[in-house]
């Protein structure tokens, strides 16, 4: 979550850039408005969730075992969900306290279990995803298809500038190469569009 609700001013940034001249104004204001707004659709969803007694780890756990009924090793649902072993073997135990999952040895490997959604599991996700989509569609009722489509590219960018932010030159020079492909192909759809 972004904690910071006082967002400066302009006269707030212009003496921050006198006094730090690397500080580029206009990417500032676009970092910290993107910032404020992913913070805002956390809390969103996590208020959300709340009220049917999930965390956002034990929703998106639901979902990648919705999408995997033969079910899945806490290894791969701990890759999945960008947590550790140890953090995924919490949130599969309150999982399995509401009687959401099931963790059974693993055939191939007894040393591991594999974890498969419950009839009361699925219920609930019947229950929270059509409203969560409805929600999702209100939220990004703002923007027409193409809006939509170019915020897409453009977070896609931002995220290849994050990871570029303390890589080699030689990655950068992947990444520049791989945002310019990106640009010719949203050219070449833009194009499509327009000789329709």
């Amino acid at each position: 979550m972004f904690d910071i609700r006082d967002l400066p001013d302009s006269r707030t940034m212009e003496k921050l850039a006198q006094r730090y001249p690397v500080l580029e104004i206009p990417a500032l204001e676009a970092w910290l408005n993107l910032m404020r707004v992913s913070g805002d659709c956390q809390s969103d969803l996590d208020q959300f969730l709340a009220r049917h007694n999930l965390s956002q780890r034990k929703f998106f756990v639901l979902i990648l075992l919705l999408r995997n009924p033969a079910g899945l090793n806490v290894s791969r649902l701990a890759t999945g969900t960008g947590v550790s072993c140890a953090t995924m073997t919490g949130v599969v135990d309150g999982l399995l306290t509401a009687k959401l999952v099931t963790r059974e040895t693993d055939e191939e490997d007894r040393r591991a279990f594999v974890v498969t959604i419950t009839r009361a599991g699925q219920e609930l996700l019947d229950r929270v995803l059509p409203q969560h989509y409805q929600r999702i569609s209100r939220i990004m009722s703002m923007l027409d298809e193409t809006e939509r489509s170019q915020l897409k590219g453009l977070l896609a960018k931002v995220g290849a500038g994050l990871a570029m932010a303390g890589e080699t030159p030689q990655s950068k020079e992947v990444v520049n190469e791989q945002i310019a492909a990106d640009d010719r192909c949203a050219d070449a759809r833009h194009g499509a569009d327009h000789a329709r």
